[in-house]
């Protein structure tokens, strides 16, 4: 993941944070991108849908959710290797499909998969935003990173936002503004970890900015 790749997926992803998800609405005639949507959900209606009109785009799509569809698909030579990453981090299992596969960016995309451990990867060129994907997708590979002290508090941000668990290993949430902890609404990702209000309190604390103006009864229950 070049620098640039991974400057406009952070952007993205925390505006994106902003809105709740909606459904894509359904016209006639149906869009690629809608039909890859259906179909990554639909296999079954593979024999209606117009495979010649889709890029890799579309196929990205359809492949991390339905890799059994993977013959159909004859732009192998079109994926880049950010979409390689992404693609591998779902389905390793196509790695058989790929004509790069000593690219840093695909095997960075394989140990995000979880399917590999950090000793069976060559990692000794991955960028900082190939190890940046490994850990917000693998966060158990978190003490296997290099360039941990590299990380960025935008990057920080987006890997709470998938792995809360890393939450005290972060050392920027000072950082974070009042628009940044609404968006990452971390608490309720880390909820079913909580055991007792001991925890909660500690909890509390880390985040404290979002809570500042709330006061916690000492018989708090969970």
């Amino acid at each position: 993941m070049t620098e640039q790749e991974l400057t406009v997926f952070l952007d993205l992803e925390w505006n994106c944070a902003a809105f709740t998800p909606e459904e894509a609405s359904v016209s006639a005639p149906l869009s690629p991108k809608q039909w890859a949507r259906i179909i990554s959900r639909h296999p079954e209606l593979q024999e209606f849908c117009p495979f010649s009109e889709f890029t890799t785009d579309e196929w990205l799509i359809v492949l991390e959710k339905q890799p059994s569809l993977a013959w159909r698909c004859m732009y192998w030579k079109d994926f880049t290797p950010a979409k390689w990453q992404r693609l591998l981090q779902h389905q390793p299992t196509l790695l058989h499909y790929c004509e790069i596969p000593d690219h840093p960016a695909v095997r960075s995309g394989l140990l995000a998969s979880d399917s590999y451990f950090s000793t069976d990867i060559d990692t000794h060129d991955f960028t900082l935003g190939d190890w940046f994907w490994v850990v917000k997708h693998n966060p158990s590979t978190w003490f296997q990173c290099p360039c941990r002290e590299q990380f960025t508090k935008p990057m920080w941000w987006s890997l709470l936002y998938s792995s809360a668990e890393l939450l005290t290993d972060c050392p920027c949430l000072d950082l974070f503004s009042d628009e940044d902890w609404r968006r990452l609404n971390i608490l309720p990702k880390l909820k079913s970890r909580i055991r007792n209000s001991e925890q909660f309190r500690k909890l509390i604390d880390l985040v404290r900015h979002p809570f500042h103006h709330l006061k916690f009864d000492d018989d708090l229950s969970l």
